[in-house]
């Protein structure tokens, strides 16, 4: 197998929270917290993932836009990278490089990003802001600068003549082109596509994935593709690898990934891929509560805050629906984002007596926890927190609830599992000390290799 074009090893962004008088840093938004991918030479690799979990912020550290906490991104560009003395070709550290170097790596690689329109100078001729990089890097032949940018405006599916236009007279999608045709001028082996359909229409999606296709084979090129659309991604790319949260939680070749998930995260995206036959059977996953701040992430697994197959402690029992809602109400304990005080003057508001009682009722409807658990060690245990919490015992809640409800997801963090294809993911359902029989959701693969789909993934936005 031939050498990755691009390896990113242990890869973090993190960013500095600072405070107070003397602006002392208390904390670090970990934006990126340690990702690892390969991308082979004329592969497209999908990066996926909610809005906020990293993915952009992973592309501009890759391309030095913005500076790596640490970890490193190997580029081999085969003959036009630094040739070590035995004349084979020397990995490079991008992380490492002064400005010399970058100036020459970026050449190799090229970004295209989600909003063409903001990146060109209106008061600019579009030709001249595509032929702006041949400039900096050497090109001094004014002639030779514009035949090449016609060229490549015809390649992309414009004219040559529209050189001399500029930006407002062209729609987004030729914008995208014109933004397409930039990234190509200096003859890059990499491409990082930062949502470059996500502000198009449906039907210029398209044209604009089929474009990037033919240019890919036409010129040889990699691509990094970012997006949050799982439909565009399951299109255009080979790979793909799923983020939650600063983290890789699973990659793998796309069609393995879409048809077996192995990750509930991955699970939960699939299932939100609308799917055109009204006779397939449909399961919306629902994840539970609002993504964690980055700045102070879950321990353990991250995921376990939302996840629909969190693994239950030893000597618990309980359907895998009910264990979720005792989760939900827990984290919302421990954040103490449950207003007591609040629910009362509602409750005097409405003409009703606000006892511990009608208080307890009203918290049990709120998290669904009307009914009985079926485990009875369980129950005991949610209705002393239930006790304690509408009597203003907040920390005697919580303690009660973390001593019976504390899942192994959140002490311990999964390391990576390898299935078959290329295939891994972070999980802990996938680890041999926990039995996966019995923390299964309702069955999400169907046996077949077809998916369920889903039109959406519904959330619980409570806090």
């Amino acid at each position: 197998m031939s050498e990755p074009i691009l390896s990113v090893r242990n890869l973090k962004k993190h960013y500095p929270v600072k405070r107070g008088l003397f602006n002392r840093e208390v904390g670090r938004v970990r934006a990126v917290d340690g990702i690892s991918f390969d991308i082979k030479r004329g592969e497209t690799l999908g990066i996926v993932g909610e809005s906020g979990c990293g993915k952009s912020t992973a592309a501009a550290s890759i391309v030095r836009l913005e500076d790596p906490t640490s970890g490193a991104v190997i580029f081999r560009g085969g003959g036009r990278t630094e040739e070590s003395p035995a004349g084979t070709t020397r990995p490079t550290n991008v992380v490492e490089f002064g400005g010399r170097e970058l100036k020459r790596f970026r050449r190799e690689a090229q970004m295209i990003f989600q909003d063409p329109a903001s990146s060109f100078n209106p008061r600019k001729q579009v030709g001249e802001s595509v032929a702006e990089l041949l400039e900096v890097h050497g090109m001094t032949d004014r002639k030779q600068r514009r035949a090449i940018v016609e060229d490549l405006l015809e390649r992309v599916g414009l004219a040559a003549s529209d050189y001399e236009r500029y930006p407002h007279e062209f729609s987004g999608g030729q914008k995208q082109r014109i933004a397409i045709a930039r990234a190509l001028v200096l003859n890059p082996e990499l491409v990082i596509a930062d949502e470059p359909v996500s502000a198009l229409d449906v039907s210029i999606q398209a044209e604009i994935l089929s474009l990037l296709s033919d240019l890919q084979e036409e010129f040889d090129l990699s691509i990094l593709f970012i997006s949050h659309n799982m439909s565009v991604v399951k299109h255009i790319c080979d790979r793909v690898a799923v983020m939650y949260l600063g983290k890789i939680v699973e990659i793998g070749p796309t069609e393995r990934l879409f048809t077996d998930p192995r990750h509930p995260y991955t699970e939960a995206l699939v299932s939100a891929i609308p799917t055109p036959d009204p006779r397939r059977r449909r399961r919306n996953i629902t994840l539970e509560g609002t993504v964690p701040s980055p700045a102070d992430p879950p321990s353990g697994c991250r995921f376990h805050t939302r996840c629909h197959r969190i693994i239950q402690p030893a000597g618990v029992s309980l359907p895998q629906d009910g264990w979720r809602r005792v989760m939900h109400f827990r984290e919302h304990v421990s954040r103490g984002a449950i207003d007591i005080d609040g629910i009362k003057e509602n409750t005097v508001a409405d003409g009703s007596e606000a006892t511990p009682a009608h208080l307890e009722a009203q918290v049990r409807e709120e998290y669904g926890l009307t009914e009985p658990l079926p485990d009875e060690r369980a129950d005991e245990a949610l209705d002393r927190a239930m006790e304690a919490l509408v009597r203003g015992k907040t920390d005697e809640a919580r303690s009660v609830l973390e001593d019976r409800f504390t899942t192994p997801c959140e002490e311990t963090e999964p390391g990576f599992t390898e299935h078959d294809d290329d295939h891994r993911s972070a999980c802990l359902l996938h680890s041999e000390e926990y039995d996966t029989r019995d923390v299964e959701s309702d069955a999400y693969r169907t046996g077949d290799g077809s998916d369920t789909g889903g039109e959406d993934i519904k959330t619980d936005t409570r806090d």
